[in-house]
C-alpha cells in the first residue's frame, strides 16, 4: 500500500513538472514570436517624396542621406546624373522610388572609386524591373577583388549591346587622351570629369573629381572628388585642374566624409567655397566627422551641413543670370556635430596640413 502511494506521489510530481515546462515553453514561444515580429517590422523609408523635379534650366543637386557613404543626384532640364550610390541596395532603391526614377533615362552614372559605401547601390540602377537605362558610365575600372563590384561591372557590359550603354574608363574620360571630359546637360549646365592620380596611393587617391557648373556659370559652381586624400589633393593642383577647370566653386562636397585626411587650409583656399556638404553616417566606425577637419573648415570660415545630422541636402539654382543658389535640408541647423565625431589618430591629421 505504502509503495502504491509513493509511486502515486512521484507520478503527480512529474505531471505538474511536465505541465509547468510545458507552460514555459509556450511563453518563450509567444514571446520569440513577438520579438521576430518586431525584428521583421518594415523600415521605415528613407524619404517619403521629394518636391516634383522641374525641367529648363533650374540645377537640382540633391546629397543623399544614404548612411555611411555618397550618392549624389543632380537634375537640369531632364538631363540626370547620379555620382555613387551608397552602401546599401534597399535604401538606394528607395531613393530611386522617391525621384521617380523607374522607367527613365539616367544620361550619365560616376563611380568615383572602387569602395563598396559608393558603389554598392549602384547595382540597383541595373535591375531588369526599374526599367533604368543608361547611358554613359565612368569608372576607373581599376581590378578589384570584391564580388559586389563584379556584378555591378557585369550588370554594365551586358547593357552595352541591349541600351547602348557607353563605359568609359576615367583614366581616358572622352577616349580622346585629355584628362577632362565635358558634358553639357540640356538645361544648360556642364559636367568637368576629371582623370584621377595616374598611380595614386589606394582607391582613396584613384577618386575621379567633377566640377558642377550651373547654366550661369556666375550663379552655382560645385567641386565633388569621393574619397581623394591629401596626396591626390596636391596632385589637382599639380596637374593643373585650379586653372583648368578651375577650383574655385560655391560649393564643395566634402572628401571622405568629412575625414581629416580631406581637406587641408590649402585645398580650401584653392576651392574658396561658401559652403560644405558631407555625406557620411551618424553611426559610423570612423570618427567622421573629424575634430581636425571640423576646425579647418571653421578657421576657413566655411559652414557645413551633414548629412546624418541635416538628412538630404537640396541645392537649387535657377539657371537664370544673377539667379544665385540656395541650399535647404530636411532637418535644420548648420556646422552641427554628430555621435560619431571625435579626434583623428591618423599621420598627418594634427601636423603638418599644408
Amino acid at each position: 500500500m505504502l509503495r502504491r502511494t509513493i509511486l502515486f506521489l512521484l507520478a503527480l510530481v512529474s505531471l505538474a513538472y511536465l505541465i509547468d515546462a510545458q507552460q514555459q515553453r509556450s511563453r518563450r514561444t509567444r514571446r520569440s514570436s513577438h520579438q521576430r515580429r518586431v525584428t521583421r517590422k518594415p523600415l521605415k523609408p528613407a524619404v517619403t517624396s521629394f518636391v516634383t523635379d522641374s525641367g529648363g534650366r533650374e540645377l537640382i543637386v540633391r546629397l543623399l542621406d544614404i548612411g555611411q557613404g555618397d550618392a549624389t543626384y543632380i537634375r537640369n532640364g531632364s538631363s540626370r546624373v547620379i555620382i555613387d550610390g551608397g552602401p546599401d541596395t534597399a535604401v538606394f532603391g528607395r531613393y530611386l522610388d522617391s525621384l521617380k526614377l523607374n522607367n527613365s533615362t539616367i544620361d550619365v552614372v560616376i563611380l568615383s572609386h572602387q569602395h563598396l559605401d559608393h558603389y554598392s547601390g549602384l547595382r540597383e540602377l541595373f535591375k531588369t524591373s526599374r526599367h533604368i537605362r543608361v547611358l554613359y558610365f565612368f569608372e576607373n575600372k581599376d581590378p578589384a577583388p570584391a564580388v559586389t563590384l563584379a556584378e555591378l561591372r557585369d550588370s554594365i557590359l551586358s547593357r552595352i549591346d541591349r541600351d547602348s550603354l557607353i563605359y568609359r574608363d576615367t583614366d581616358d574620360p572622352c577616349s580622346n587622351g585629355r584628362p577632362i571630359c565635358t558634358i553639357t546637360m540640356n538645361g544648360g549646365a556642364k559636367l568637368h570629369i576629371m582623370a584621377p592620380l595616374p598611380k595614386g596611393d589606394g582607391p582613396n587617391n584613384r577618386s575621379t573629381a567633377v566640377k558642377l557648373i550651373g547654366p550661369d556659370s556666375g550663379s552655382f559652381t560645385m567641386w565633388l572628388a569621393g574619397d581623394a586624400e591629401r596626396e591626390e589633393i596636391s596632385w589637382f593642383e599639380t596637374t593643373g585642374y585650379n586653372q583648368n577647370p578651375g577650383m574655385r566653386v560655391n560649393v564643395l562636397k566634402a572628401n571622405h566624409h568629412g575625414s581629416c585626411n580631406g581637406v587641408t587650409p590649402h585645398y580650401l583656399a584653392l576651392t574658396d567655397p561658401q559652403w560644405a556638404v558631407a555625406s557620411l553616417g551618424a553611426r559610423n566606425d570612423y570618427g567622421h566627422m573629424h575634430t581636425q577637419a571640423k576646425k579647418i573648415y571653421r578657421a576657413a570660415g566655411v559652414p557645413w551641413y551633414r548629412t546624418d545630422q541635416n538628412g538630404t541636402i537640396t541645392i537649387r539654382s535657377p539657371g537664370t543670370i544673377g539667379g544665385g543658389f540656395t541650399i535647404t535640408s530636411q532637418r535644420d541647423g548648420t556646422d552641427l556635430d554628430g555621435p560619431s565625431d571625435r579626434v583623428s589618430r591618423q599621420d598627418g591629421c594634427a601636423t603638418g596640413m599644408r
